[in-house]
């Protein structure tokens, strides 16, 4: 699977780092499900304390909140493999986060004025929700689609690094420079996960 502009082999590490506290987690009794849906909660308490302009209590939140993103898959394989109930919270849980973090941003750009922020926020809201219905749709026409630069991983990796020096430096155009950048990553994304579809799909009726 493509990470996008974050590299596969820092991809890699980071999941071999995390595999001693998932099996941890799990001699503990805490199932995958349970790590899904501390995540998702602290995502969306993230994304509130964006729109309150909040930015180190935010950026505390989605930490913990990415750290659960990332361990619930780590703790379904050290379990003996994820469920059909997993799959699906994982799913629909990073949907809401996204949603709570563009929305918290584009709330917060509504708040100070209806400026870039805003824009930014709600352009990126739906960018972002964009990218993993056309992989959902292409996977269900039998087709993959994981192609470009901004898969959820990346686009959380930038989203964080915004989110460090508007927290360090007390200007949020820093974190509206990240989300820009998201946005636009995404769009991309979408474009061309749209395109390598169509493509695959036409080669399908050729080939029949």
């Amino acid at each position: 699977m493509s990470h996008g502009v974050v590299p596969d082999r820092v991809a890699r590490s980071t999941r071999m780092g995390i595999a001693p506290l998932a099996r941890g987690l799990v001699a503990a009794g805490v199932t995958a499900n349970a790590v899904t849906v501390a995540g998702g909660v602290l995502t969306v308490l993230g994304g509130a304390l964006i729109a309150l302009d909040r930015p180190q209590a935010a950026l505390l939140a989605l930490l913990l909140g990415t750290a659960c993103d990332t361990l619930d898959g780590a703790v379904a394989r050290a379990g003996g493999g994820g469920t059909r109930l997993g799959a699906f919270l994982d799913s629909v849980i990073d949907r809401v986060s996204d949603a709570a973090i563009f929305g918290g941003t584009a709330a917060l750009g509504a708040s100070l004025g209806f400026g870039l922020l805003f824009w930014a926020g709600l352009i990126a809201l739906i960018a972002s929700s964009l990218v993993p219905y056309v992989r959902a749709k292409a996977e269900s026409l039998g087709v993959s689609a994981t192609v470009g630069p901004g898969p959820r991983e990346a686009r959380i990796v930038i989203l964080l690094i915004g989110l460090v020096a508007w927290a360090a430096f007390g200007e949020n155009e820093l974190y509206l420079a990240a989300v820009v950048i998201l946005a636009v990553l995404a769009i991309v994304t979408f474009l061309q996960r749209v395109a390598h579809v169509a493509a695959r799909l036409e080669d399908t009726k050729e080939g029949t």
